[in-house]
């Protein structure tokens, strides 16, 4: 009779400490991507800034602001200066458009002697 409880006191420890366990790491893993997600925003922004400095033609895959799994391609200049977390793009047919880097997932650029560069998530 005496193993049945210490046979539920285990398994409740064993629940808890693999509860804890499982939520240390889901914290860990979260500030990883995090970085991750962050290191990606910044490898695109430096790839819009020399595009914006060279007057490079920029298209950009970027995701649908609504519908997450749908995906828009937009093309155009950048201006000279380009901000940290959103940027303005003047498209071919001069129209301006408003994105945030969150939303970029592919960049490409084309310089004008031909130089042709691309980075994506």
């Amino acid at each position: 009779m005496k193993k049945k409880p210490e046979k539920a006191k285990k398994n409740l420890i064993k629940a808890f400490s693999s509860s804890s366990f499982r939520f240390l790491s889901d914290f860990l893993n979260d500030s990883a991507d995090k970085r991750a997600q962050e290191q990606a925003n910044e490898t695109i922004m430096s790839q819009l800034r020399l595009a914006a400095l060279n007057n490079s033609l920029v298209v950009l895959q970027v995701q649908h602001e609504k519908d997450p799994e749908k995906f828009e391609t937009v093309s155009g200049w950048l201006p000279k200066t380009v901000g940290n977390d959103s940027l303005v793009i003047r498209t071919q047919d001069d129209q301006l458009q408003m994105l945030t880097v969150d939303r970029i997932k592919k960049v490409t650029t084309l310089a004008p002697n031909g130089d042709q560069e691309s980075v994506s998530r």
